[in-house]
């Protein structure tokens, strides 16, 4: 849920409330956000407001918070987001993340997502800070260093696209994944009925972090751990 703080209405920012801790998010980003989903025709407009959905959003702040809690590196890192659609939670790591992110890229199959993600971030797209890039994620070739490699659309694809996404990945990199149990999707290929067999399925053999977030319509897992 948005809202301004009633006390102070010069206060440069707008504040998500949703049953976990609050995350700051600067007024000119929000506008971005709404700017982006107001440009867009229909019915491409519906298609941009489901990276808003209350599970979209939740789950995109909890990644942010676990990688607070977990990722205690102080060097500028290099961020990897596979499956980053819109870029939204591209925009929530640049604004809470509590080490400093250099170059976040954001990797998607379908074209129609680079335009519109860089409008999202445009603000990082002028500090050369964002790079989206429309690329199947078996076949990416790195640039830079893999500090961080995060895929949160685990369930969208084959088992045999994520082993081979999964193989790709540098040695060494801190690795996010995030799948969920909602079979009802039909354009879920791969979704996981327990935490357990959510770290099973996506090679998982000594987290960091493992857990489950309940949200409207499914349970979410995400797991944080170094690929070696």
């Amino acid at each position: 849920m948005f809202y301004v703080p009633k006390t102070n209405f010069s206060e440069p920012y707008f504040y998500i409330n949703i049953m976990m801790n609050n995350i700051k998010l600067d007024s000119g980003h929000i506008i971005l956000w709404f700017n982006m989903i107001r440009d867009l025709p229909e019915p491409e407009r519906s298609r941009g407001l489901d990276a808003f959905w209350d599970g979209q959003v939740h789950s995109k702040i909890w990644l942010s918070e676990m990688l607070n809690e977990y990722y205690d590196i102080k060097i500028p890192s290099n961020i990897y987001i596979f499956g980053g659609w819109l870029g939204v939670l591209a925009n929530i790591l640049f604004q809470n993340s509590k080490f400093y992110v250099d170059t976040i890229y954001n990797i998607d199959l379908d074209p129609w997502c680079k335009p519109n993600s860089e409008k999202l971030n445009q603000t990082y797209v002028n500090m050369q800070r964002y790079q989206a890039d429309t690329a199947d994620m078996r076949e990416y070739q790195y640039t830079d260093n893999a500090d961080i490699v995060i895929n949160t659309s685990t369930e969208h694809v084959t088992q045999e696209t994520y082993d081979q996404w999964y193989d790709n990945i540098p040695t060494g990199s801190l690795v996010v994944i995030q799948g969920n149990d909602f079979f009802s999707c039909d354009e879920h290929v791969r979704c996981s009925n327990s935490l357990d067999e959510f770290m099973t399925m996506n090679r998982v053999t000594d987290p960091i972090f493992a857990g489950q977030l309940p949200t409207s319509m499914y349970n979410r897992f995400m797991c944080i751990f170094r690929k070696y």
